[in-house]
């Protein structure tokens, strides 16, 4: 009796993921044409998200585990996807290569499809980690971040060659206690020195806790402070103006194997957010008043750099940022045969 509720509770989990999988080829289908129709308006951040959705999918086809009724189709689904994605992002490269020649020669690494790798375990977060109390402001400005990010691909100004540590960007990036976007910039400076195999930054020194601390302790404190962000953002209700940081939040910590943040009430609430067209919109009023610019600013307190807004209030960012996370959920289930609830 026992093996035959075991048997049924699994189809029962297959059944359910097989769902899942349907609702998110379908909203990422629809993101997919909204890039098609926009690539030459995207810039550098919103295009890098597809490539990094492109990637999930690679990968995701890959590592496809499913069997169930559905799944042939769900993987056609997914192959025509990512070819569809693949020959947008060469177009929408083209395009920001013409529009932002400085910012593409900086971070052209991160638009190529062999630039990202996922491991295939899954960990979770530890609420231990959980920071007692953070700053209130961020911990350092997005150009400070760049720098360091340069430093770690190779592609600044004056240095071509990747992995250079500095006493800054050392401070910066170890510092804890930070909140909000510094803290995601904390995470993707260590993720792209484990990809460029910087192993004079692997092990990383942190006055505050005295000793020497890995890469993969950091990765982890980063990404139990960004779930605890998270369930905030959620507690108040996923105000429209925190959303992008929660997409972005997910679609970071997962990529690098946090299956604790593929929660299904989250992916219902993204799935809810799309926009008929495909996008996901900046803010809930037009951010073209100045009434909208400047409820922004004072909400969000950081607003993205290199954002653009298209028509009807679509955001590239936020888009990106969404087919990200997405595309995580999506490999989650696609390469995770009878997975649970995290």
């Amino acid at each position: 009796m026992n093996s035959v509720l075991i048997a049924i509770a699994v189809l029962s989990c297959v059944s359910a993921n097989e769902r899942k999988i349907n609702d998110i080829v379908s909203t990422l289908e629809k993101a997919v044409l909204f890039f098609e129709t926009n690539h030459d308006r995207f810039n550098l951040d919103g295009v890098s998200g597809y490539s990094i959705l492109q990637a999930l999918l690679e990968d995701t086809l890959k590592r496809w585990s499913l069997s169930g009724p559905e799944t042939d189709s769900q993987y056609t689904r997914v192959e025509d996807l990512v070819i569809k994605v693949g020959f947008t992002v060469e177009m929408a490269i083209k395009e920001v290569k013409l529009h932002q020649p400085a910012y593409f020669d900086a971070f052209e690494p991160l638009l190529q499809i062999n630039f990202w790798t996922f491991r295939p375990e899954w960990t979770q977060t530890d609420s231990k980690l959980v920071y007692p109390k953070r700053r209130v402001k961020e911990c350092f400005e997005e150009e400070d971040s760049d720098t360091c990010i340069f430093q770690i691909l190779g592609t600044g100004k004056d240095y071509r060659v990747p992995c250079l540590d500095t006493t800054m960007c050392k401070k910066l990036m170890t510092t804890l206690y930070c909140p909000d976007y510094s803290l995601s910039h904390q995470l993707l400076y260590f993720i792209f020195a484990e990809i460029k195999n910087c192993t004079n930054i692997v092990g990383s020194w942190h006055p505050g806790l005295r000793h020497s601390v890995s890469t993969q302790h950091l990765k982890k404190i980063y990404c139990t402070n960004m779930m605890e962000t998270n369930l905030q953002i959620e507690n108040d209700g996923f105000p429209v103006y925190r959303r992008d940081l929660f997409l972005e939040n997910i679609m970071l910590c997962g990529m690098i194997g946090y299956s604790d943040f593929y929660k299904t009430r989250w992916l219902e609430a993204i799935l809810s957010w799309q926009y008929p067209n495909g996008c996901y919109v900046k803010m809930g009023r037009s951010m073209h008043s100045k009434e909208g610019k400047e409820n922004a600013l004072t909400a969000h307190k950081k607003v993205k750099r290199e954002d653009v807004l298209l028509d009807d209030n679509c955001s590239c960012h936020k888009t990106a940022v969404a087919v990200g996370a997405l595309g995580g959920y999506l490999r989650f289930y696609g390469i995770s045969q009878n997975v649970i609830e995290p």
